[in-house]
């Protein structure tokens, strides 16, 4: 926690009842965000204490929470609190007002030899997370592969960690959304693929760091 946040909090609970402190949770989806608001703790809490602050964080929030930073944003109007970390995506993505349609890239592409564009759709793609899973779908490895066609289009291959994912259609239109937005191709086109399969192997050294593989 910043000390900003830390200020702004302590004023905020100014005048509240004993034993009140701050709930922190996540919405979980494809696009997890945390919430904050003042509250009386309950018996399915995790209790935290931070600089004196107490801290009310719900079990299934906690994995998206873990090395997260609470922040204050004076800068914003009206100012308020934002929550980042590893296992939360930076900002939703959002259309880019002078993208162009007429944007090309190489047909083919290998890792270690990616084009500047191909690497501007993969930072989009990880504001995107499986809905199960503290992590962005490129650091977990389920991005196989992008392609571009002779007219510009967009062709991206991608995996879930389960075929029984109730969640591929919704991730699909996600990665579809967000790799035009930032492309520019005048069409993209989301394949899900199961093989090869996906395991463990295929995340990101980052990624197996923070799960513990290494």
């Amino acid at each position: 926690m910043t000390p900003a946040a830390h200020d702004a909090i302590t004023a905020a609970l100014a005048g509240r009842p004993a034993g009140s402190g701050v709930r922190l949770w996540v919405e979980r989806g494809v696009h997890p965000h945390a919430q904050m608001m003042i509250d009386r703790p309950s018996a399915r809490d995790l209790p935290v204490e931070v600089g004196g602050l107490l801290l009310l964080v719900d079990r299934a929030s906690v994995a998206f929470l873990r090395d997260a930073e609470v922040r204050y944003r004076s800068d914003q109007n009206p100012p308020g609190f934002e929550v980042v970390g590893p296992f939360l995506p930076s900002r939703p993505v959002a259309a880019s007002p002078g993208a162009s349609t007429d944007a090309r890239a190489p047909s083919t592409s290998t890792a270690g030899a990616r084009s500047p564009l191909e690497e501007k759709v993969r930072e989009a793609l990880r504001n995107i997370y499986d809905p199960e899973i503290p992590m962005n779908i490129v650091d977990l490895g389920l991005i196989y592969d992008m392609s571009w066609d002779d007219s510009g289009g967009l062709r991206i291959r991608m995996t879930m960690t389960s075929p029984g994912c109730p969640s591929i259609e919704e991730l699909a239109r996600e990665v579809e959304t967000a790799a035009r937005a930032v492309s520019g191709a005048p069409s993209v086109r989301v394949e899900v693929v199961w093989e090869p399969p996906w395991g463990p192997e295929r995340m990101t050294d980052f990624a197996r760091r923070q799960f513990g593989y290494t």
